[in-house]
């Protein structure tokens, strides 16, 4: 008897109808960039370690390279490649630079439910504009895809990662780290422990997501700021938008956000599909080398358990 051969954990093979599937749908969502106007790149599974070093590399597979010594790392992220590009072969590009990429990428450690290593990511850039329409664009392109994919109850969530150091700001709060990390974590005992008399706002603002109007009437009770207003009026103005482009997506605002939009600044997002727990797609605007970029990642991995 041929004794069972196994595959690390979080390793997979896709066999007949479901790797047929998935690829259809990189197939398509690629088609979808490229033709709204996005130039397709395809970086290397592996790096040089150094390429990675002001990036969260600790997720990631490591090995030395028998030709020159160097220490390497398998991709996690597509990110810092986009970074490295920007910085050489593309440095004299035209900007705002239209970019889309698809690759898998390798993680060390997966504490997730589905605990693949192996994920195949297809996502979308636009570099080198800081205009609000272009967070527009990608939210829109992004949306698109996702319903031609043929995803259906969806549901955006909104964080905007400048809220929660204007508001800590505004209340005195704004160094407090421990605080800040309670915040991000969604600790409400902690942030109990740490915020005073405003504990009971900040937990309403961590533990809510829903009714935008209500809850901006009841913050702007407690603090009355430029800078906060400014804020809500971003808030409103994507949800302005998605009501008139994607009715039929269900739109709700973490406005602190957790540790995963901290490397976001102004806006980031997460699209769910139905009962899904984890995100179908995940996005915002962010510093890449020195330019303003907003992008967005489907997570093609998760479309295969949904459907």
């Amino acid at each position: 008897m041929t004794e069972k051969q196994l595959l690390p954990v979080g390793f997979y093979d896709l066999l007949f109808d479901e790797a047929e599937k998935n690829h259809k749908n990189v197939n398509k969502a690629v088609d979808a960039f490229l033709a709204s106007g996005y130039r397709l790149v395809k970086t290397p599974l592996v790096e040089f370690a150094e390429s990675f070093s002001v990036h969260n590399s600790t997720n990631s597979f490591r090995l030395v390279d028998v030709i020159s010594g160097r220490n390497l790392i398998l991709r996690n992220d597509i990110t810092p490649q986009i970074s490295r590009i920007l910085a050489s072969r593309l440095k004299d590009e035209k900007l705002p630079l239209k970019l889309c990429y698809v690759g898998d990428v390798l993680c060390a450690r997966n504490n997730d439910l589905y605990v693949d290593r192996q994920q195949t990511q297809v996502g979308v850039e636009i570099i080198g504009c800081d205009d609000e329409k272009s967070n527009f664009e990608i939210i829109a392109i992004l949306l698109s895809t996702l319903k031609d994919l043929q995803l259906k109850n969806l549901v955006v969530e909104f964080a905007l990662p400048n809220f929660l150091q204007s508001f800590l700001e505004e209340i005195g709060q704004k160094n407090n780290e421990l605080l800040i990390d309670a915040i991000r974590q969604k600790n409400i005992s902690q942030i109990r422990q740490l915020a005073g008399d405003k504990a009971e706002i900040i937990s309403k603002i961590t533990l809510s997501n829903q009714d935008l109007s209500v809850l901006a009437q009841d913050i702007c009770d407690v603090v009355k700021s430029p800078n906060i207003a400014a804020e809500f009026a971003r808030a409103q103005k994507i949800s302005q938008f998605l009501q008139e482009k994607f009715a039929e997506v269900e739109v709700r605002f973490d406005l602190f956000g957790d540790e995963k939009t901290s490397y976001h600044r102004d806006i980031a997002f997460d699209v769910f599909c139905g009962d899904f727990s984890y995100p179908v797609a995940r996005g915002g605007r962010y510093k890449i080398n020195e330019f303003d970029a907003v992008g967005a990642t489907i997570y093609m991995n998760f479309l295969r358990k949904i459907s």
